[in-house]
């Protein structure tokens, strides 16, 4: 058992203040809390009662602001009033106060004090300050609670009500990372209860209650009887429980200890608590941890260091060389401080030296909570107050709101968990460091351990006590190096000898062989056989072992005991008088040897000056069957021998006894010489037998260095090739420090909070970053994450890892803490390793709220800028440095004609109309590449196949740097115009091309005209007949110039030219006529000559044909022929009823040169003027094409003309 150090001086002879046992006076409840976070402060002061007999006094921690108006009128609103902790003002029940947190409370007597805080290097906190005072003064009535945000201030307060017998108190927050283990320099990693305000309010409540029956004077004093009768069962429980022996711990405390956990546990009978104790597994846990109370702090007691400094350590170094060692042992180690206190003088001293031995610290403790922290070695920002800024900056490494030790110092210091009073201690050392330890064994314990610190010391080590610790019972062993600070030296002794192990009978394990300076005890079988057989002879006796060791002395041995000079020794040969001691020694050997009782008479004894005769009778008694036999001795007193008498009356009588006893002496002494020469030969053949066993052996140990020296070579060559292995692993353990080493600076770089899960969910390892949003500590590695506290509200934290480590996919969240405002990217990630093995879940925290925030100003300007391009007369569009739309707004939409969705992500190029890209894609390219803007008409196809015109005016857009990120177009539609312009552009080109047609026209009409005129004049006879001609072929002229300028494509209907040149002879359709074909639409130019062709045949018919004639009929038909490409038209003239048979004129007039030489010319006609007994038949077929004729109106027919029979016709003039 090894109890940690206690930073107060605790004496086992304190006793508690009669009024504080019994109750007396006000209960003060002691708070601790945060200015910054007071909420909780008011929840448990608006639940808690204020019973009669308690005060409430409430201290904020140093230079906290604290919002004192909202303060009090929060606790208003719950009837509850404040009162300003005054100095000299006693603390009166029903009532809270409070100090301000500048101020330092404290309670004396029952009365507070106040002062001003000062900040020297190493003072309490305003916190610790109160409750170290209210322990003072209250003692068991003391009652503290700490909330949260406090640090590390109130953790020595909470450590002296412990110590007092208090209740001690915790709010359950963000200090608590969760069931177990918690930040080690916090004090709710001390007190009793860990709860929400509102429960540590009810649970103080009944403290009170049950504290007021408790306490009652004689209640206290009874009991305390009562707990002192039953501490060994309950050690016996402890050490059955946690496998520590509380045996040898100072009663006094052990009963402080036990008293507190009964009022905590709220027990009224120690024979309740015990039964709570063994049936309840946690509360022998929580025993043996207020037992081990205890906080310690970097260079505890500075003078005492700096004289360890001046003077101890160097005096290590003296004579010691590179291949030398240095080995301190530091006890009751806690979390650490000590230990690493003193590798800081042992590391700066060694900076001095050119040759440096190997320094090794030893530091132990039974608290592995205590030892797992100290390993870690993170602590607080409590150190700043301990060590020196240029230590801090040399020994400790700032991570986050933590000071970690440099890894030199942890290689130096060995954590182990060791109990001094039952484990065998380190060897040969220089130094050990036992500072408050001591002070909570009993007397015999300390006088047991201080020659355990002998031994375990090297030759002038060196002893470091605490304050209330000495040795002056054991000065033969240390002198003093300086007595006023409590460090001591080895002194040499004459036998150095391993103290039994364990110290306590508890644990005690029986050795082999009894020590020649201690007797053993006598086990119960032979201790009734040693009654019975002294009840029998009821003399003097000594029992013995089968060494003829003494086991037990029965009364009345004095005067047969004359011990032998020398070294002490419990042989019974050497402690007997020396009259008897060769009798004795042959009475024991014969009763060893025959197993039988020895006898022997009239021994004689020389004592004060007389002589006496004693009886001896030795008897062999064995404890089990074959076990070797012990022995009874009893001594049987005779008379004393009458002094020598010189009268003659008794000389006769003297001579006569004294040739009697010369003669008994003879024979006794041939009796001693006979059992000396049995025992002298019976020794020879041991020794000879021994001899004979010796050789053997030696032969065997021959044998056996010669395996051995085999066994060296071997050991050799495995040593050597183990050192060939151990520098390749010392190159990988380099190798693998360097990673580490860059791998921690990059995830502390990044800044990015990452915690790294096991299949379990277990923490595994983290960044410094993810301690500002879980409450984790290096103690916390292997902990399940579902113990370890969020600041942020991020409840789907297991899911979403269970869910990655089984689907192998990812998890995004973004998350806001409510509390700040910040918002976190959340990514959870599978954990892979090198050979691609799942081993957990990796999630990383990543402060997006600047992004975020970026992102919310960015989105409200492009809302405000959308709703200014949405309203805007312009078309608006942006594109990215490739040129592809990423906005347009809707009237650039509409403008061409095509949906949103369909132009986002589509380039300008394939936008713009193909012919308009070899301009303007150079322009958009030299703008995007931080050119000059530029303004460019262009086109766009709509998707009803007409052209949009816009113009547009491109610029380059920038980010905040300046740097181009793409492009802004500002586009006006000017399809109008452009049409407008097409349009009048067009209007002129026709006006244009009218006059030039007018003019050709005129020209070709001019020029038919005198050819008609020309033609008709060469076929005339007479005036009248060329006037009546002309005019005739003028009208026919006429008409189809007027059909023509009828039509917009300037096309002529062929039936509609048929059925006119008829008419205007007076022939109607179906009285003389019969007109019939497929609709046909010819070109003006095609029309105007076969109108003249049909006119000449229409006036030949009227004047000579069949339309001269009552019965003549003209039928007219036309047909289309072939395929596309191939068609042709067939027109065919027919004339019948004609009673004079037609014949051919004797000269070609007007009419037939038209029909046989003109339309084979003009429209590539091929003609077959025929005159019939019925009549004339011309027939007409020329091709069908786009120059003479609409193809569109063209349709394939399947009428033939008739070949019925007219009469003669006349000839077509």
């Amino acid at each position: 058992m090894a109890a940690k150090k206690s930073n107060k001086k605790t004496s086992s002879e304190t006793v508690q203040n009669p009024e504080a046992a019994q109750g007396g006076g006000v209960l003060v409840v002691a708070v601790g809390a945060s200015g910054a976070h007071s909420d909780s402060l008011e929840r448990f002061l608006a639940e808690l009662t204020i019973e009669p007999r308690m005060a409430v006094a409430v201290v904020f921690q140093q230079r906290e602001a604290l919002d004192e108006d909202r303060f009090k009128a929060a606790l208003a609103e719950h009837g509850r009033q404040l009162t300003l902790a005054t100095d000299g003002a006693p603390a009166e029940p029903g009532k809270i106060y409070w100090s301000k947190p500048n101020m330092i409370l404290t309670l004396e007597n029952g009365r507070f004090q106040t002062r001003m805080a000062q900040e020297p290097p190493g003072e309490r906190g305003t916190i610790d300050s109160f409750l170290i005072s209210v322990a003072q003064d209250q003692e068991a009535r003391a009652i503290g609670v700490i909330f949260s945000g406090t640090s590390g201030d109130g953790t020595l307060g909470v450590t002296a009500l412990k110590e007092a017998g208090g209740l001690t108190l915790a709010e359950e927050s963000h200090e608590l990372s969760g069931e177990g283990i918690i930040p080690n320099h916090s004090p709710v990693a001390l007190v009793d209860f860990v709860l929400p305000p509102e429960e540590l309010a009810k649970r103080v409540q009944l403290y009170v209650s049950h504290f007021a029956r408790y306490s009652e004077a004689a209640h206290v004093d009874a009991e305390a009887a009562e707990i002192t009768g039953a501490l060994a069962g309950i050690a016996t429980i402890l050490r059955n429980q946690t496998g520590h022996d509380f045996h040898g711990y100072k009663p006094n405390t052990f009963l402080r200890r036990v008293q507190r956990r009964m009022q905590v546990v709220q027990t009224e009978t120690i024979e309740a608590y015990v039964e709570f104790l063994r049936t309840q597994a946690d509360e022998a846990q929580n025993l043996f941890n207020d037992l081990l109370i205890g906080v310690t702090q970097f260079f505890r007691d500075r003078r005492e260091f700096e004289l360890l400094e001046a003077q101890v350590i160097p005096k290590l170094f003296e004579g010691k060389t590179r291949n030398d060692q240095i080995r301190i042992w530091v006890l009751g180690c806690s979390t650490g401080e000590e230990a690493y206190s003193i590798g800081i003088l042992l590391r700066e001293h060694m900076a001095g030296l050119d040759t440096v031995p190997h320094v090794q610290i030893f530091a132990s403790d039974i608290d592995g909570r205590a030892l797992a922290a100290a390993r870690v070695g993170r602590y607080t920002e409590a150190v700043t107050k301990d060590v020196t800024p240029e230590r801090l900056a040399r020994w400790f490494v700032k991570e986050g709101n933590t000071y970690c030790v440099v890894k030199e110092l942890r290689e130096m210091c060995i954590f182990s968990q060791h109990s001094v009073i039952k484990d065998a201690p380190f060897s040969r050392l220089d130094m050990i460091s036992c500072r408050n330890l001591l002070i909570y064994l009993n007397a015999d314990l300390q006088d047991r351990v201080i020659p355990l610190f002998h031994f375990a010391l090297r030759p002038g080590g060196y002893l470091f006590l605490g304050n209330s610790e000495n040795i002056s019972r054991h000065t033969r062993l240390f002198a003093p190096v300086d007595r006023g600070f409590r460090i001591f030296q080895r002194l040499e002794t004459t036998a150095r000898v391993l103290p039994d192990f364990p110290f306590t009978a508890v644990d005690r394990r029986p050795t082999e062989s009894p020590s020649p300076l201690r007797p053993r005890r006598i086990e119960g079988s032979l201790a009734r056989q040693a009654e019975t057989i002294a009840e029998r002879y009821a003399p003097a006796y000594v029992v013995t072992d089968e060494n003829f060791d003494v086991m037990h002395f029965s009364g009345r041995t004095g005067r047969y005991i004359e011990p032998a000079g020398g070294a002490a020794t419990l042989n019974l040969l050497n402690l007997v008088h020396g009259d008897l001691r060769l009798d004795l020694r042959a009475a024991l050997t014969k009763a060893a040897e025959e197993n039988r009782i020895v006898q022997l008479d009239g021994l004689r004894i020389g004592t004060n000056g007389k002589r006496l005769v004693v009886d001896i009778v030795v008897e062999p008694i064995r404890d089990q069957p074959n076990a070797a036999p012990g022995f009874v001795v009893l001594f049987k007193d005779g008379a004393a021998l009458p002094e020598e008498d010189n009268t003659a009356e008794k000389g006769s009588f003297l001579r006569d006894e004294h040739v009697q006893r010369l003669e008994t002496e003879l024979r006794v002494t041939r009796e001693r010489l006979q059992a000396t020469i049995e025992e002298l030969e019976s020794t020879n053949e041991e020794l000879k037998s021994s001899n004979e066993e010796y050789q053997s052996l030696n032969e065997e140990l021959q044998s056996a260095n010669e395996e051995l020296e085999t066994s060296k070579e071997e050991l050799q060559s495995v040593n050597e090739e183990l050192t060939t292995v151990n520098g390749e692993l010392a190159h990988r353990v380099q190798e693998l420090g360097r990673s580490n080493s860059d791998l921690k600076n990059l995830l502390e770089s990044t800044q990015i909070a990452t915690i790294f899960l096991d299949n379990e969910l277990r923490v595994m390892n983290y960044t410094p970053a993810v301690t500002e949003l879980f409450h984790l500590v290096e103690t916390d590695v292997g902990r399940p994450i579902a113990h370890i506290k969020s600041r942020i509200a991020y409840d789907d934290l297991q899911d979403d890892a269970r869910r990655v480590v089984r689907t192998l996919g990812s998890v995004d969240r973004e998350i806001e803490d409510a509390a700040t405002g910040t918002r976190y990217m959340i990514r959870v990630l599978p954990y892979r390793s090198i050979d691609n093995y799942i081993g957990g879940a990796v999630v990383t925290f990543t402060d997006v709220t600047p992004l975020t925030r970026a992102q919310q100003a960015l989105r409200e300007s492009e809302e405000r800028f959308r709703a200014m391009a949405e309203q805007a007369e312009v078309g608006i569009a942006m594109v990215d440095r490739d040129s592809r739309v990423i906005y347009i707004n809707d009237r650039y939409c509409a403008m061409i004609g095509q949906p949103r969705d369909l132009i986002l992500g589509r380039t300008v190029e394939e936008l713009t109309y193909p012919d308009d890209n070899g301009h303007s894609k150079p322009l958009l390219e030299q703008a995007l590449a931080g050119g000059q803007p530029f303004v460019i008409e262009k086109r766009h196809l709509h998707p009803d196949r007409s052209m949009i015109w816009v113009r547009s005016s491109v610029s380059a857009r920038r980010d905040a740097a300046g740097k181009v990120v793409g492009g802004l177009a500002v586009a006006i539609d000017l399809t109008e115009r452009v049409r407008a312009e097409e349009a009048l552009r067009e209007s002129e080109r026709h006006a244009k091309l009218l006059m030039a047609e007018l003019q050709h026209r005129v020209r070709n009409t001019l020029a038919i005209v005198r050819s008609i005129t020309r033609r008709t004049a060469a076929n005339s006879e007479t005036v009248d007949d060329y006037a009546m001609h002309l005019e005739g072929r003028i009208e026919a002229f006429a008409r189809t110039q007027t059909m023509a300028t009828r039509s917009a494509e300037a096309v002529i209907n062929l039936e509609e030219l048929v059925r006119d040149e008829l008419l205007a002879h007076a022939v109607r359709d179906d009285e003389k006529a019969h007109v019939e074909g497929p609709p046909v639409r010819l070109r003006a130019a095609v029309a105007e000559k076969l109108g003249m062709a049909i006119h000449e045949l229409a006036t030949n018919a009227v004047k000579y044909g069949a339309l001269s004639e009552n019965d003549g009929h003209v039928d007219v038909t036309w047909r289309i022929e072939g395929v596309d490409g191939d068609r042709k038209l067939t027109l065919e003239w027919r004339e019948t009823g004609v009673r004079i048979a037609a014949s051919a004129p004797r000269r070609r007039g007007f009419g037939t040169e038209l029909i046989e030489r003109t339309l084979p010319y003009e429209i590539d006609a091929t003609t077959a003027l025929e005159f019939t007994p019925g009549g004339v038949r011309c027939v007409i077929e020329f091709p069908l094409n786009q120059h003479t004729a609409l193809m569109g109106a063209l349709q394939p027919s399947d009428r033939h003309g008739q070949d019925d029979q007219a009469s003669e016709p006349g000839p077509p003039s």
